[in-house]
């Protein structure tokens, strides 16, 4: 007597990444509708601080910052809520890792291709017919075409993968690790900062970043996010679910 044995597909793992990043990716309030109702507002803001104040519109606002802002919260809210679940579901924390990665990766795109658009109509309307500057970042978005996608799109790596350490710290120090990672960073700020001012190095620091040029710059914090997140993954790999 013979019997045959069903066996399940084994599932590789960059399929359960993809799941994860499908699974992120259906929290459309917090990735689809917020991120722009932020992002909206401050645009609003700005409009009626152009209309109603007087040269006003003149230089940039830095309102496009909000976008970048939420997109570290989101980040946080991610993380935090679906580690617990989705690792308690048998998914293993590097797929976790690496499937909300690529959700981030995705959003980061399509973000980028959004804020081109509305850069060019903000050109196209000279600011809304107000002369203001909200999307066309100045010196920063002053490159090529081709290039705006991507000075958009490489700082929110950077502000997304600056964030994953500290999900990852709470996750699993709760908030002593939250804290110290916090202590950490700004002691090293403080530090570069007194080590810049004592040899008076500010306007050779200043020449440096504007002599790499925007899309030189946004790579380099891209590359500190992508550092940030490989950090991130040493401490969720120990992160109780």
């Amino acid at each position: 007597m013979s019997a045959t044995l069903a066996t399940a597909p084994v599932r590789l793992p960059a399929h359960r990444a993809l799941t994860v990043a499908r699974v992120q990716a259906m929290d459309a309030v917090n990735v689809l509708v917020l991120p722009w109702v932020v992002l909206g507002s401050a645009l609003v803001i700005n409009l009626l601080v152009w209309v109603l104040v007087e040269g006003a519109a003149e230089g940039g606002t830095g309102g496009i910052s909000s976008l970048y802002g939420y997109s570290m919260a989101m980040v946080a809210v991610l993380v935090s809520r679906g580690f617990p679940y989705l690792v308690g579901m048998g998914v293993t924390r590097r797929s976790f890792l690496g499937g909300t990665a690529l959700m981030l990766l995705a959003y980061a795109a399509v973000s980028s291709l959004a804020l081109t658009a509305l850069h060019g109509l903000e050109a196209l309307t000279d600011g809304f017919g107000l002369g203001g500057r909200f999307f066309r970042v100045a010196w920063f978005t002053e490159v090529p075409a081709w290039q705006l996608p991507v000075v958009y799109a490489l700082p929110m790596v950077f502000a997304a993968g600056l964030t994953l350490p500290f999900a990852a710290a709470y996750l699993r120090w709760r908030a002593t690790g939250i804290v110290t990672l916090l202590a950490a960073t700004a002691l090293l700020v403080v530090v570069g900062l007194w080590a810049v001012g004592r040899v008076d190095g500010w306007a050779g620091l200043f020449a440096w970043f504007g002599s790499l040029g925007p899309l030189v710059l946004s790579t380099l914090l891209a590359l500190v996010g992508v550092l940030a997140g490989a950090g991130a993954w040493l401490v969720l790999r120990r992160a109780p679910a």
